[in-house]
């Protein structure tokens, strides 16, 4: 949630995000959560998460780890390792 307000200076868009992050865990699915966001360009919405490379999936806070390496970082390392 820092990160959006940080680093995304569009209010309807930031409130657009904060918002689906929240739906995640109440919904139990990103798809879900996206239909109860109940906005027609929800590309939009996931483009903006990509540019500030953040995931609208939250960590459970019974989980000791507080940060996971994006899954696109990691198959860009192994790209690069084969060149």
């Amino acid at each position: 949630m820092e990160i959006i307000q940080r680093e995304v200076k569009n209010m309807t868009l930031r409130r657009r995000m904060l918002r689906l992050v929240a739906l995640v865990p109440e919904k139990k699915s990103l798809l879900l959560a996206q239909k109860a966001l109940n906005y027609r360009k929800v590309d939009d919405v996931m483009g903006a998460f990509a540019k500030i490379n953040v995931s609208p999936i939250t960590i459970s806070k019974r989980h000791d780890v507080k940060y996971l390496k994006s899954l696109y970082a990691y198959l860009d390392d192994e790209n690069n390792e084969d060149n």
